[in-house]
């Protein structure tokens, strides 16, 4: 029964593992001097679920978050455990746009592959400057324009920099309305949001290429990104 019990305990870990999403939360405008509130979650975002960082699995409470500024400037942020959120802080030095990020390789190996998960976020402070967005982690969701209602979304993804095709593309609004797309061969998709509010925009690419990751062999892995856009009426 013990075995039982430890097994399904890893098949359950294994699926939160592979159905839960890692994102940002932060509003997309900023005061020059004055301190921006950022938040990052563990969940279902269609579903409002967000896990209690006492309960992340594996090592995703290492996670660690950096900002960039408009120099390319790259800085650690301080996260505390808020209950269902990392909650941390930074405080803007000059106008222009400043690109958040977290990469995070997940320390064990589930369903024999590797995880990689990935978070971004943009906050501009006066007046925009170019981003840094499509080379901030290794694999890219990019909102190309602001997001409104019943109008096209564009979205383009990038890996090293680079657009990338045939990569699964998702997005999810608030009240769980979700969108399925692949990119193009320069790595576009257009959707057009049903729905106003924060939307989460996550890209996934598996790569065939084995290895070992802390004694363990894998045959694939999942490189995941989110991004969230707000989309207004």
């Amino acid at each position: 029964m013990k075995k039982i019990t430890i097994s399904l305990a890893l098949v359950l870990i294994a699926f939160a593992a592979s159905a839960h999403a890692l994102w940002i939360e932060t509003e997309a405008k900023g005061n020059k001097s004055k301190a921006h509130h950022v938040r990052v979650y563990l969940g279902e975002f269609s579903d409002n679920e967000r896990d209690s960082v006492a309960n992340w699995f594996s090592n995703m409470k290492d996670i660690e978050l950096f900002v960039t500024d408009p120099a390319g400037n790259r800085q650690k942020i301080t996260l505390k455990d808020a209950g269902n959120h990392y909650l941390g802080e930074f405080t803007p030095s000059s106008d222009g746009n400043y690109t958040l990020s977290v990469a995070h390789t997940v320390a064990d190996v589930y369903n024999e592959g590797k995880i990689e998960y990935y978070a971004t976020a943009s906050v501009n402070v006066g007046k925009a400057s170019a981003s840094s967005l499509a080379k901030s982690t290794f694999l890219s969701v990019v909102p190309v324009a602001a997001g409104k209602l019943a109008s096209p979304l564009d979205l383009q993804v990038f890996m090293e920099g680079q657009p990338v095709a045939k990569t699964k593309v998702m997005v999810a609004s608030p009240d769980g309305w979700e969108k399925t797309m692949y990119s193009n061969e320069e790595g576009k998709v257009v959707c057009r949001p049903v729905q106003s509010g924060t939307h989460m925009l996550e890209a996934v690419k598996v790569l065939k290429t084995p290895g070992t990751h802390n004694g363990k062999s894998y045959k694939s892995v999942t490189h995941l990104v989110t991004h969230c856009v707000q989309v207004n009426k």
